[in-house]
């Protein structure tokens, strides 16, 4: 009998099969009772693909016939099923169903899956429509005077539609085809042939621009107060409430009482109001926003990044986005200042410097006790210190101010947002061959950068505001064996989930495979001298940032993290799997290119390629950090062989061979 390699769960069994370049092992069959049992879509789940998705399964018996509302699906070996069909219902329905037959020896089983849809939609019609939760932008935002907002709405294809300001004037939004080239759907490589070609007529999104002035506005933020004080003279009424009252703990307690939700008549004197006209027939609806204009030229107050180190579910990082939900682009401790300069709802526009500006989250900011302030942060005195394994730089910095740090193979630069230099010492310690030189400028007059050169690419890195100055140590390359260059090193292995995760046709637990994996890459990598953590051993949820947590505190020179893909609704399952490798950081650029290419070798699926993502397991910047995505849960042939304890070691030797790449390539 087969040693189980993880849980005594389905994963254990005696399959002798290794995979090879040719993919999956064959489907061991099943010669179950028949039974439908859909797997995706779950029951009254909200789909949101518009023409064609996936559904899938099982049905007990790898003999059977299947059919999805009369469509011919193929039923694997073992009973499972994947299929690519049209969506049930129309466009504009809210509520369809899939209706499943199995058969199999004279036997008949039936089911119904009742799916959601987002309905609602612009759709032909003979009257003018508006869809009210389709018009953008909504809820409350402060812009600076003259600031162009994008105006958005669904309605009546092939109408006339308009903003009415309350000035009288007019401005039109122009018909659009629905869809742009940011849809996240591209990364998976084959754009959904509703996105692709030419634009799609008739879909009833139109889209405008507005610019912000005083009479649109509800009043004018001023500054020089924190919390921000509002002048309420010659204020108008309310366009529509914002989505939720603000909480009174924030910055915007002064406001607060004025944000809350209140009765507003139908078209308030007021207000813009946005205007279809469709073969006589017009419907208006007032643009549901309440707009503040900054004053004194768009700068507000002053406020402090809040996010506590030891925070339950959080990662002692707040984090800097180019635009409300865009993807992570700075990271910063808490304590770090800077100014106010819009916000829409629960994101705030921060100001870092003339040419730079930043948004975070509503609930990670606090008023600045003492809301004085210069305008720019001296820099003064640097001074270098090399350890054993890092070069530690101190910078005097009169302000904590936000910071940035890029990589770009062997050089570091540290960039200060609002400084300016007063370094007129840059002092070295004791000489460090890692560390060839450092030089500081300022390219523009609130911008500091410090440069260093180093001998070798930096390991990892990190920053932190501490004792009145800002403290940048740099990782140096831990010493590698060439003949046994994982011996040594600590690794953190981490199987993907729980919480959350993919759940395959016959409901084998994403969580569950890549635990079975992580024990087995754990035992490999025990064998070449690599001492490994686990950040879980069993079927516990573990939350995200007690994973990076606890390899950043065992001082982790490697970290790897072990899933098994999903794709998202609208994505063609038979045209979009394989194997891919996730990096954030540039410094695991070449740790995810080794991962893939041994993957790659090891489970001979196709190859996705590895991508830059914002995913937690990811995000650490001390450690070299990737996510594996080695197969596709919800293809049979993928969930079946992941069930094999064959390709589960086969999984983990391909990590292990991308492992010993990376350590081997980085021997300067």
């Amino acid at each position: 009998m087969c040693a189980a390699a993880a849980l005594a769960l389905a994963l254990a069994g005696c399959g002798t099969r290794a995979p090879g370049r040719g993919g999956p092992p064959p489907i061991v069959p099943r010669r179950g009772p028949l039974a439908i049992d859909v797997v995706y879509p779950r029951d009254s789940a909200l789909v949101s693909a518009p023409d064609s998705n996936f559904i899938f399964g099982s049905v007990g018996n790898g003999r059977a016939r299947l059919t999805i509302d009369g469509h011919p699906v193929d039923v694997e070996p073992n009973g499972a099923f994947l299929a690519w069909l049209p969506v049930p219902g129309s466009a504009v329905d809210t509520v369809a169903e899939y209706r499943l037959v199995a058969s199999l020896d004279g036997e008949e089983a039936r089911a119904v899956r009742t799916i959601r849809r987002p309905g609602g939609g612009p759709a032909l019609s003979d009257s003018a429509t508006i869809v009210e939760t389709s018009v953008a932008p909504r809820g409350a935002w402060w812009v600076r005077s003259g600031e162009a907002l994008e105006v958005t709405a669904g309605a009546t294809p092939g109408a006339r539609v308009w903003l009415r300001m309350p000035n009288g004037d007019s401005i039109p939004l122009d018909a659009t085809d629905g869809a742009g080239p940011a849809d996240p759907n591209w990364i998976f490589g084959t754009v959904p042939r509703d996105r692709a070609g030419e634009p799609r007529a008739g879909s009833g999104v139109y889209r405008g621009v507005l610019h912000a002035d005083e009479p649109l506005g509800r009043g004018r933020l001023v500054p020089s107060l924190s919390p921000v004080a509002v002048d309420f003279s010659g204020v108008p009424p309310a366009c529509a409430p914002p989505p939720q009252p603000i909480p009174e703990d924030t910055l915007l307690a002064a406001v607060a009482g004025n944000d809350a939700p209140r009765d507003v008549p139908p078209v308030s004197p007021g207000c813009a109001i946005l205007e279809v006209a469709f073969e006589g027939d017009t419907a208006r609806t007032p643009l549901p926003l309440d707009l503040w204009i900054m004053s004194e030229r768009g700068r507000g107050p002053v406020v402090e990044l809040r996010e506590e180190p030891s925070a339950v579910g959080r990662d002692g990082f707040v984090v800097g986005r180019a635009e409300p939900g865009a993807t992570t682009l700075w990271m910063w401790n808490d304590g770090v200042q800077a100014r106010v300069s819009g916000r829409r709802n629960g994101s705030v526009r921060l100001s870092l410097d003339a040419l730079t500006e930043a948004w975070v989250a509503l609930d990670e900011l606090a008023p600045r006790p003492n809301p004085a302030r210069v305008a720019l942060a001296e820099v003064g005195t640097v001074r270098l210190e090399a350890a054993a394994d890092r070069i530690r730089v101190n910078l005097a910095v009169s302000e904590p101010v936000p910071y940035h740090v890029q990589v770009d193979g062997r050089r570091l630069a540290l960039i200060l947002y609002g400084a300016y230099s007063n370094t007129d010492w840059l002092r070295y310690g004791p000489a460090d061959r890692f560390l060839r030189g450092a030089r500081w400028e300022q390219p523009t007059d609130d911008r500091y950068v410090l440069h260093l050169e180093l001998a070798g690419r930096p390991w990892g890195y990190r920053a932190r505001y501490h004792d009145g100055g800002l403290v940048l140590e740099v990782r140096k390359p831990p010493a590698i064996d060439p003949d046994r260059p994982l011996a040594g090193l600590r690794i953190a292995v981490d199987p993907g989930h729980p919480p959350g995760g993919a759940t395959g046709p016959t409901r084998l637990y994403e969580a569950d495979a890549n635990l079975a994996v992580a024990f087995r890459l754990k035992r490999l990598l025990e064998a070449e001298g690599a001492r490994v953590v686990l950040t879980r051993a069993d079927r516990e949820a573990v939350r995200l940032y007690d994973r990076t947590r606890l390899a950043e505190l065992l001082d982790a020179h490697l970290l790897v993290s072990i899933h098994n893909n999903a794709l998202p609704d609208g994505v063609n399952p038979f045209e979009n799997h394989g194997t891919s490798v996730y990096y954030f950081h540039p410094q695991a650029r070449d740790l995810a290119r080794a991962l893939q290419r041994g993957l790659l070798e090891s489970l001979g699926l196709g190859d996705l390629g590895i991508g830059r993502a914002s995913l937690a397991l990811a995000r650490p910047t001390w450690i070299p950090a990737a996510l594996t995505e080695g197969a596709f849960m919800m293809i049979p042939a993928q969930e079946a062989a992941l069930r094999e304890p064959s390709y589960q070691e086969a999984y983990a030797r391909g990590v292990l061979s991308g492992l010993r790449e990376f350590a081997l390539g980085r021997i300067e």
